[in-house]
């Protein structure tokens, strides 16, 4: 499939992409079931051995900056503005944080809780930049896990200004820049579990600086034909669930475990990934659990969290009773994802960015905005990360070549 956009210039997307979509789109969706894992077991109380899950924010930061690199960079080079690339960012990601914001309102009120005016705040400064609490305990109170698409944004805007400028030996100036906030990090507080919190937000500027510039790097030596061996991909996946699970006691050791996954082995899952072949029967559950990755990623805790209050709120329950509904939640919030990005983020994408081109173009040139042409055009771009997972923004609207 080929494409002529900005610049005149003609860009080949063919099997190569493809086959990277569904090896990073399985990654990001193992990622983000074990991201709702350790925090199911937190309020639940059941214990999935999910302890590390933590560091798949650290994966997710990695995969985005491939997948970023890969999509934008060319057409940047083509001459697609900054103002341009981060719109279409905003408009791939903030669909789904208003939505989980709303549900997580709403759960919070049927609880009988009190929507604190800072929880409304997080509402008023989301039409301009969705951005942290200075005070309290969590940075989003409503929803947990949008700290680290707080500093995904961050990562986009930056790489946007000054892909450039960047080579090989500057990638690696800046991930060693990284490592050493990451260093400072562990050592005040021991492990790399941080960023969520007032006081420790800060932590979360290394971990994705490290992390989404790795990513660059890996699709940059990628592109100059530097792979790492290929493998068969369930020795990756295998990997990846090892790394997930708790197989470090000693905390007073969690510090070397945590430098050890966010700084070689989880961008070293990413780099086998890319070189690793996910086709075959497994192609469509790959690309599903990529689909359903961002929209589970933003939902899971506001859903958990509506489920407990609701459990505190009833009599007590039997023992057996509540361990078998805290599963069927789980099963729930799964399915709730994947409705979710169907008959609300894929709508609202396209209709937002239907919305934008038709302000931009001339009178009487685009028609009405349909989910058939959003489907086609996220399919024609590789998905963003976890964090920003799921098929990206749609380009401009593709012009055949005019060989056919």
């Amino acid at each position: 499939m080929r494409d002529q956009g900005d610049g005149g210039r003609i860009w080949d997307y063919g099997r190569f992409v493809r086959k990277h979509l569904a090896s990073l789109d399985a990654l990001r969706g193992v990622a983000a079931l074990a991201v709702c894992g350790k925090h199911f077991q937190n309020l639940s109380h059941i214990n999935l051995h999910l302890q590390q899950a933590s560091v798949a924010v650290d994966l997710f930061f990695a995969l985005s900056g491939f997948v970023i690199a890969q999509a934008y960079e060319q057409r940047l080079e083509g001459g697609l503005t900054w103002r341009d690339y981060m719109v279409a960012r905003l408009i791939r990601l903030y669909p789904a944080i208003f939505g989980a914001l709303v549900i997580a309102v709403v759960l919070r009120f049927v609880a009988g809780g009190e929507l604190f005016w800072e929880l409304g705040f997080q509402f008023l400064i989301l039409p301009v930049l969705f951005g942290p609490m200075i005070y309290g305990g969590d940075c989003f109170p409503l929803d947990g896990p949008q700290w680290s698409l707080f500093w995904e944004i961050f990562a986009n805007g930056l790489h946007g200004a000054v892909f450039r400028w960047l080579t090989p030996v500057r990638i690696v100036a800046i991930m060693a820049v990284a490592a050493v906030g990451l260093c400072v990090a562990c050592w005040q507080w021991g492990w790399l579990d941080v960023g969520w919190t007032r006081r420790t937000f800060w932590c979360g500027l290394p971990r994705v600086t490290y992390g989404f510039f790795a990513g660059v790097l890996i699709y940059r030596l990628d592109q100059k034909g530097w792979r790492f061996p290929k493998v068969h991909f369930g020795f990756v996946l295998a990997a990846l669930a090892i790394c997930m699970v708790r197989w470090f006691p000693h905390m007073r050791l969690y510090w070397v475990r945590d430098m050890a996954l966010v700084m070689v082995i989880l961008p070293s899952i990413v780099a086998f990934a890319v070189n690793a072949d996910a086709s075959g029967k497994w192609m469509k559950p790959f690309v599903w659990l990529g689909a359903v990755s961002y929209p589970l990623y933003t939902l899971h805790v506001p859903l958990l969290r509506g489920f407990r209050w609701l459990l505190m709120a009833s009599p007590r329950l039997d023992r057996w009773v509540e361990f078998g509904l805290w599963w069927v939640v789980l099963a729930g919030v799964v399915g709730v994802a994947y409705l979710f990005e169907k008959y609300y983020d894929v709508p609202a994408r396209a209709w937002l960015t239907h919305r934008l081109a038709k302000a931009r173009a001339p009178v009487g040139v685009l028609g009405r905005p349909t989910l058939v042409s959003a489907r086609r055009d996220a399919d024609f771009e590789p998905p963003a990360s976890p964090l920003a997972s799921g098929p990206l923004a749609p380009e401009p609207r593709r012009r055949r070549d005019a060989r056919g």
